[in-house]
């Protein structure tokens, strides 16, 4: 009997706590609510945040926050100066090779097309960054009797090309862009003075890493006048870069040139 009643007891409270879920909680609420936690798992499954996505003035670079790294390939351009880049008998003229006027002269060299690589269209989406080093060698010679200034000075450039940038033009000049921009990174530059009969040799290197990068989507828009829509359809298009090396000399006997760049993207 007595079991009986506890039994009876316990049935009327389940009852009754039914009831109060029913009545404090409707079928559509649970429906509602039970939605709501698996969209939360899904999201955490998925590594989904729903937090705001960070602004320019919290991050710096908003297009690029928060995505991998793409390694894209790598350009090794070479260039040489010389007092005499004359070819051995029967073979052509060495492109790369720069003849020095002779000292103590002053020479201005310009070596287009060391090297170039094309990206396939959506490489990147919003960022193309580099990693630079140039290794160079400079032999400094005064033959000349007098005391002499010596100068040295390298930059490579890269000319960057895309359909995108046909027919525009840019914003602060006017000139057209005729389908590629073009920037120097990685300034050397080195002087001094020789006495008589001073010859020596001196090697220089200096890595340089993206930064700004080579071009980004907001770059575009502010620095080169595209639209945004422009710029996005840029990173969705194949993408050609090539190298120059260009720079000077003054008393240098000769030198050697090799700017090696890792390009990355977003």
């Amino acid at each position: 009997m007595f079991r009986s009643t506890l039994f009876l007891a316990f049935a009327a409270s389940l009852a009754a706590g039914s009831a109060l879920a029913d009545e404090f909680q409707s079928p559509p609420a649970a429906e509602s609510l039970a939605k709501a936690r698996q969209a939360q798992l899904a999201a955490a499954r998925g590594g989904i945040s729903t937090a705001a996505a960070p602004t320019v003035e919290e991050v710096g670079d908003a297009d690029s926050f928060g995505r991998g790294v793409k390694w894209l390939g790598l350009m090794s351009g070479f260039a040489f100066l010389s007092t005499d880049c004359t070819p051995p008998p029967g073979e052509p003229a060495d492109p790369n090779c720069v003849q020095l006027n002779p000292a103590p002269g002053f020479t201005t060299f310009v070596v287009p097309d060391v090297a170039a690589i094309t990206l396939p269209g959506k490489s990147a989406e919003s960022l193309l960054c580099h990693s630079q080093t140039p290794v160079t060698s400079v032999v400094y010679a005064n033959n000349t009797g007098a005391r002499q200034q010596y100068r040295f000075q390298l930059l490579a450039s890269y000319r960057i090309e895309s359909e995108v940038l046909q027919g525009l033009n840019d914003p602060n000049t006017g000139d057209p862009y005729n389908g590629a921009i073009e920037i120097g990174i990685g300034n050397l530059v080195d002087s001094g003075y020789l006495e008589p009969g001073d010859n020596f040799v001196k090697q220089y290197t200096q890595s340089r890493a993206c930064i700004g990068g080579l071009v980004s989507r907001r770059a575009l828009v502010d620095a080169y006048g595209l639209t945004a829509a422009q710029a996005r359809q840029f990173f969705r298009k194949p993408i050609t870069l090539r190298m120059t090396i260009r720079g000077n000399a003054r008393m240098v006997d000769a030198a050697s040139i090799n700017v090696g760049t890792r390009v990355t993207g977003d």
